[in-house]
């Protein structure tokens, strides 16, 4: 298990960038692949931060740029592909609606 702390705070950034996509008026298969693409990339967070020593002490508060730092430094290459693949697809569908 990640440091709580630091992954209570990835999950709440994730969440809160699916509400937001969602008060748009965007489509359903949008909608849906937001979803998916956002729940990707917390599980790979998830991942890095199990992995990353200095996440291991459960009582420390980490900022988001430390969570992001430990994501990339502890991603296999073929995790962090995937992490920018999904970061990119995100993009895309925030500029679609402008977000």
């Amino acid at each position: 298990m990640p440091n709580p702390k630091a992954f209570k705070l990835l999950e709440e950034r994730f969440s809160m960038m699916v509400k937001t996509f969602n008060h748009a008026n965007v489509s359903d298969t949008d909608s849906d692949d937001h979803y998916w693409t956002v729940r990707d990339r917390l599980d790979l967070g998830r991942v890095a931060l199990e992995r990353a020593p200095e996440f291991q002490v459960s009582t420390l508060a980490r900022s988001l740029g430390d969570i992001y730092r430990a994501v990339r430094k502890n991603l296999t290459p073929d995790e962090l592909k995937r992490w920018e693949e999904s970061n990119e697809a995100l993009e895309e569908l925030h500029d679609k609606y402008g977000l």
